[in-house]
């Protein structure tokens, strides 16, 4: 029997994770996440997977099995749902609880089956068992996956080594331990932290930095970290109890997060703590705390609303404390560094992870990955969560446990691993990349929709509108000529419109353009040669 597993995004690349793990009748999807954008994206919010492929493998039976809830993970289950909503959802309940508020945002019945802790269960020819592991979120799962006889895979989805959490599943290393005696054909693995060196550290590193910070300010605490990660939050709330702060809690993705991390008991909260916006004003500044969405420079998050005086009745004031305990995600120091500078110029300070020890990573650093490796012991290593430089490192860290080259697997989105008798046998292109969405305008778009959008945003626009009759002659005063973007002096007007109306002259030599043809080669070569420019054109004829 065939057996392949093939990658939709999330390798070779950091977020939008989609696998697809296949034999002749069945399909089982891993994960189906999202990227976010950035400043170079104009517009848009979200970067989903292609799912062209799934066309392709239509006729087989697809189980969507979900590892985690992280937004790589599940962002964009919603939009796979709605072209394919035959796909049937496996999780645990926890995760499934975050799917399910995104899907209802959507009106999307999904239908679903629960799994447990180290349960296997069947699906078609799959068997699937999960394993809870330690990392930033409740309720995240590594997938033992199995072929009959024929091919066992352990997908390693986002992890760290952590044996003592503080609220999260304790890392299962002896269940490990009896996965590699028994024996593992190909693992998958993380590899966003691994050119981290040494171990990843444990939650419980950032306790005592951030119980330090709160015993020696005596002003407003505004503390903000990723909204799934409901550990340090568990963190951060028990400290300001201790210190008898009362809480506000601001920012609709984080309420969802406490919500259910409170109703599967991963997160205790006295309800007399918490305030809202208006009953806050009746404390003292040091009895006060804000938990609140912006760990990344989201430009809609309560943070970055706060910096800009633009969120309710809280502003920022003379000795407010701004926490950020987090990562900043490739691609957001820039909004970040103009939300500190708004947070400084009012009298605020901040913190950052580059600070304090305020924050641990939940990903796996280069000796979790090298312990995980010597603990399954696969046949075959294919790395995957990350961008290339971080691939190759894990590739390399391989190699010198002394597995053979032909034993590692460079594997890149739009790939599919092709195996037979648990021997890889080729390595097939398949259709991938990228959609992007827009959430305002509830559309999703291609590269080259993109493209046009940046090109606009760029160069501009540039209208030329004919109103000379039909079969006239076009006169100086028949062009109207708008631009938007940039400002056009009358001069250039002028030359431009000269320029237009020599398509009299060229039409009675024998030119056998179309006004709208000729006038799109003019102008564009005008902007070209005068301003180096590239504007969108649009030439409209009234009498057509």
């Amino acid at each position: 029997m065939k057996i392949s597993v093939s990658s939709l995004g999330g390798a070779g690349e950091i977020g939008m994770n989609m696998y697809i793990y296949e034999t002749d009748r069945y399909a089982v999807i891993v994960d189906c996440g999202v990227k976010f954008t950035n400043i170079d994206d104009p517009g848009l919010d979200l970067i989903i997977p292609n799912f062209s492929y799934l066309e392709i493998i239509k006729e087989k039976e697809k189980l969507l099995v979900v590892t985690h809830g992280h937004e790589d993970h599940i962002g964009a289950i919603s939009f796979l749902l709605k072209s394919h909503p035959e796909i049937i959802i496996a999780s645990n309940r926890y995760t499934y609880d975050l799917i399910e508020k995104k899907l209802k945002e959507y009106n999307i019945n999904a239908d679903k089956v629960y799994y447990d802790d180290f349960k296997p269960f069947e699906w078609g020819d799959f068997e699937v068992t999960p394993y809870p592991i330690s990392h930033s979120i409740h309720g995240a799962y590594g997938l033992k996956i199995k072929i009959e006889n024929h091919m066992s895979f352990f997908h390693m989805s986002d992890y760290k080594i952590d044996l003592s959490p503080v609220t999260s599943c304790p890392f299962p290393i002896n269940e490990f331990i009896k996965i590699g005696e028994e024996g593992i054909d190909c693992l998958l693995a993380d590899s966003t932290n691994v050119l981290k060196k040494g171990f990843t550290k444990g939650e419980k590193q950032v306790v005592e930095s951030i119980d330090n910070i709160f015993k020696n300010h005596k002003g407003r605490i505004f503390f903000t970290t990723f909204a799934s990660n409901t550990e340090r939050i568990h963190t951060v709330i028990n400290i300001a109890e201790n210190y008898g702060r009362k809480i506000v809690c601001e920012g609709s993705s984080l309420l969802k997060n406490i919500d259910t991390a409170r109703k599967y008991g991963k997160l205790k909260l006295d309800d007399s703590n918490i305030l809202s916006r208006k009953q806050m004003e009746k404390y003292d500044e040091d009895k006060l705390l804000f938990i609140a969405t912006g760990s990344q420079g989201e430009k809609a998050s309560v943070i970055s609303k706060i910096s800009e005086d633009d969120y309710s009745n809280i502003k920022v004031r003379k000795n407010d404390l701004f926490i950020f305990s987090s990562r900043i995600i490739p691609g957001n120091e820039h909004r970040i560094n103009e939300i500190v500078n708004n947070i400084y110029a009012k009298g605020g300070r901040v913190i950052t992870a580059d600070d304090a020890s305020i924050h641990v990573s939940g990903h796996a650093a280069m000796e979790d990955c090298r312990l995980l490796l010597n603990i399954l012991k696969p046949n075959y290593v294919v790395p995957i969560h990350g961008e290339v430089k971080h691939l190759i490192t894990h590739i390399d860290m391989a190699k010198s446990q002394g597995y053979k080259e032909e034993n590692i697997i460079f594997f890149l989105a739009g790939q599919k691993l092709i195996f037979e008798n648990k021997k890889l046998q080729e390595v097939e292109e398949i259709p991938a990349g990228k959609m992007y969405v827009d959430l305002n305008m509830n559309e999703i778009m291609d590269i080259e929709r993109v493209k046009l959008r940046k090109k606009l945003a760029i160069n501009g626009i540039v209208m030329v509108v004919n109103t000379a009759e039909k079969n006239k002659t076009i006169e100086e005063n028949n062009l109207i000529i708008e631009t938007e973007g940039f400002l056009l002096k009358e001069e250039y007007i002028h030359e431009l419109k000269l320029s237009l109306i020599n398509y009299n002259e060229d039409k009675t030599n024998g030119q056998d353009l179309a006004f709208k043809e000729y006038a799109e080669i003019i102008v564009k070569k005008f902007f070209k040669k005068k301003f180096m420019k590239k504007p969108i054109i649009k030439i409209i004829n009234t009498s057509a």
